[in-house]
């Protein structure tokens, strides 16, 4: 039997989208284009014991008890949190008390499920289908199901409380059909027998250890500057003192000890890493002051509905999920369902355009579609991500097209990279082809605040969704594989771009993990696109030095980052030369001769930068890596090369300085 995909197997991902507008949401990865067969078990990193070359020995060894599917050790090494959050399929996830409604009551919270005094069953049933035909009801700019769950239960097991449903309701309906929807979601919690509910104001989703790194200064908004760089070092405070890991306050000066910070890098599984930056509340409302004037959440703005004559087919679609709602293969059915058989409700006409506010809408959608696994997530109490090849045959390779098409959430982010909110004045929306804006309608416009200007904060905005649904992607994706075609995806140039400004030590930690990732991703040595050459250490695929090329971002010099910022850059250079060397001696083969020499002679310049001299050590490491270099086996033929050019060292055409040989 197939099995399950984890979380921790890493796929959250869509096909990354380039192009003007980014409108590529349906037809992507055509379901009907695959077979339907039982499938083979997929290995969606590669992650094997180790750093190895394609076909040798390891030479690194971690825990033998360690997951099937991504290789990480199901242990505790590293200070992961295990109570509860073990993440297999079927355990109950176990949230802390800070995220649960508190029994006492709050203003934010509704009423849980109170077994003492239940509805009757006939009660509970009128309650259940007056509820979801309400729920379904085409409302003033579409129904609740068109921007929530298919049923509601989101609403049932985050406590909002009574007030709040029925304010954001009467947007839509009317008194009477307010008053049915609370009662539904009352009667929802009856029926899941909800006696906890999580906190609207405080469950992020998927938030690794269900609770950011909060900043020390009280009061400051998620977008503000400040805020990003206390929760930076917050996070840095984390792998120093409560992790002690070796790549932030150690250093690396032996080949022992680079596979120490290897194993301990290997070893992190990410969606238990506590972060520093905050995921997504599932929903922002202004009606709770200014901060909350946002769009950093997952409830889209803008209802999609299925289209004329469709209404029928569709829900009938919907009911077979929801009468058999564990089933991950209806949980498809009715997800693939929606790029065909929907559209989002709202007027897309605005100056004179039939389709200006197009984009706003197919943003929009991914944030529902993602919505939708999420919510599959929460009402099964599954840390797993459902299994997107439960229909389908043959290895994960073979489907990332239909991984891109069942999984948004990377390019939810990737959206708004591609075609943000708004623009600088010296790169103003729509000035050229390459400018395009996603444009909201003004009831979405009106929900988000304009401090310090309009302007200003749309272009902040903007950035912190991507720092969140890249972040999310990630850490189920950590070497960037399924996160979508594009070669800068699958390098990391757009995740690391948007963590560079604040989160320094965040994006420290990702270069280092995301090597080791890629490093371990066996199984995808020999692909025949752009991701040949995964599963190496003496490999291209392992670098991903596009934003450091010219600049490490290093923190102000007076700022506690600082130093542990330079450690970690210094002892990632450590650790992978000599691995990289340890991989050519034993394996006597490299991908990418050129490439992989011209990482390692970059890498060496490192340490005038970061330590204040040149090692005699890695001067010597070097000598050896050149030589040994030199003598390997290419992996790498000449046909990839030509038949993906461009797919080395990013960015291209940089590097001659590191052509010549280091000789001492």
């Amino acid at each position: 039997m197939r099995r399950s995909i984890g979380v921790a197997a890493g796929v959250w991902l869509w096909t990354a989208c380039n192009g003007g507008d980014g409108s590529t949401e349906a037809g992507t990865g055509d379901p009907a284009s695959a077979s339907a067969a039982t499938a083979t078990e997929p290995d969606l990193t590669g992650a094997t014991s180790g750093p190895t070359g394609s076909t040798t020995t390891p030479t690194t060894s971690v825990d033998s008890t360690s997951d099937p599917i991504t290789g990480d050790p199901t242990g505790d090494p590293t200070g992961d949190p295990t109570e509860g959050t073990t993440g297999e399929p079927g355990d109950p996830v176990d949230y802390p008390p800070e995220l649960l409604c508190p029994p006492a009551g709050d203003d934010r919270c509704g009423p849980p499920y109170d077994p003492s005094d239940p509805l009757g069953p006939d009660q509970l049933e009128q309650a259940l289908q007056l509820g979801l035909d309400t729920w379904r009801f085409p409302g003033i700019r579409g129904a609740c199901a068109g921007c929530h769950s298919p049923d509601g239960y989101d609403l049932a097991r985050v406590g909002f409380s009574d007030d709040a449903i029925v304010r954001r309701a009467l947007d839509h309906v009317d008194d009477a059909q307010a008053a049915v929807l609370v009662d539904y979601v009352h009667a929802l919690r009856q029926k899941h027998q909800l006696t906890e509910l999580l906190h609207p104001a405080k469950f992020r989703p998927l938030q690794p250890g269900h609770l950011p790194w909060p900043e020390t200064t009280p009061g400051l908004d998620v977008t503000d500057p400040q805020a990003q760089d206390e929760r930076d070092e917050a996070f840095m405070r984390h792998l120093l003192d409560d992790r002690q890991l070796l790549l932030a306050g150690g250093t690396v000066d032996s080949l022992e000890q680079a596979h120490q910070a290897y194993d301990e890098l290997h070893a992190i599984d990410l969606t238990q890493l506590r972060l520093g930056l905050p995921f997504d509340l599932l929903s922002e409302d202004g009606f709770y002051g200014a901060p909350h004037l946002s769009v950093f959440e997952w409830y889209p703005g803008m209802a999609s509905a299925p289209k004329p004559g469709m209404e029928g087919a569709f829900f009938a679609v919907v009911d077979q999920y929801l009468a058999d709602p564990g089933d991950d293969g209806k949980l498809w059915a009715y997800y693939d369902a929606i790029a065909g058989m929907t559209d989002c409700v709202d007027p897309l006409d605005g100056m004179g355009d039939p389709q200006y506010y197009r984009r706003a809408c197919n943003w929009m959608r991914l944030k529902w579609r993602s919505l939708q696994t999420f919510s599959h997530q929460l009402r099964n109490e599954r840390h797993d991500y459902p299994d997107f090849l439960v229909d389908q045959a043959g290895p994960v390779q073979q489907h990332t097209a239909l991984a891109a098409d069942r999984i948004a959430i990377w390019h939810a982010g990737d959206f708004l990279r591609v075609q943000p909110l708004m623009r600088t004045d010296d790169n103003a929306c729509f000035a050229g082809d390459d400018d395009p804006c996603t444009l909201l309608p003004p009831p979405v416009d009106d929900t988000i605040h304009s401090e310090p200007t309009y302007q200003e904060a749309r272009i902040k905005q903007s950035q912190v969704f991507q720092q969140s649904w890249f972040l999310m992607a990630w850490v189920r994706d950590p070497a960037l594989l399924l996160s979508g075609d594009d070669f800068a995806t699958i390098v990391g140039d757009y995740i690391e771009a948007v963590l560079l400004p604040h989160y320094d030590i965040h994006h420290a930690f990702l270069v280092a993990k995301l090597a080791v990732a890629k490093s371990a991703a066996a199984d995808w040595f020999d692909v025949a696109d752009v991701r040949q050459g995964h599963g190496k250490i003496a490999s291209v695929r392992t670098f991903s030095f596009k934003q450091l090329r010219n600049n490490f971002s290093h923190p102000p010099g007076g700022d506690p980052r600082f130093a542990t910022h330079q450690r970690m850059f210094a002892n990632f250079a450590r650790m992978w030369l000599y691995l990289v060397e340890e991989d050519l001696a034993l394996s006597g083969a490299v991908y990418d001769r050129q490439e992989v020499l011209r990482a390692c002679r970059f890498m060496r310049t490192w340490f005038i930068d970061l330590e204040g001299a040149e090692d005699p050590v890695m001067n010597d490491l070097m000598l050896s890596i050149e030589a040994l270099a030199a003598a390997a086996d290419e992996l790498r033929s000449d046909v990839h090369r030509d038949a993906f050019p461009g797919t080395g060292l990013q960015p291209t055409g940089t590097w001659d300085e590191f052509d010549q040989p280091y000789q001492g």
